[in-house]
């Protein structure tokens, strides 16, 4: 989750101050933490992702049902 390292890093209150844009945030990153500092935080962001796609899956399901699209 490369992306949403810097992604997280821009949308920041300190972001004007430190990065001049979401290369120099790269460029950053990778300085201050190596490549690894790119997958932080990747454990918990996965596990929101099933979480919500579960949850989603499983209400599709039940408005299909209720809605007598088809039955289980």
């Amino acid at each position: 989750m490369p992306l949403d390292v810097v992604k997280t890093r821009m949308q920041s209150l300190e972001a004007k101050q430190l990065y001049k844009n979401s290369f120099h945030c790269a460029y950053k990153v990778f300085q201050e933490n190596g490549i690894l500092g790119f997958w932080k935080g990747t454990t918990p962001r996965l596990a929101r992702l099933v979480m919500a796609g579960g949850i989603v899956f499983t209400v599709y399901e039940k408005v299909i049902v209720l809605i007598g699209g088809r039955s289980l």
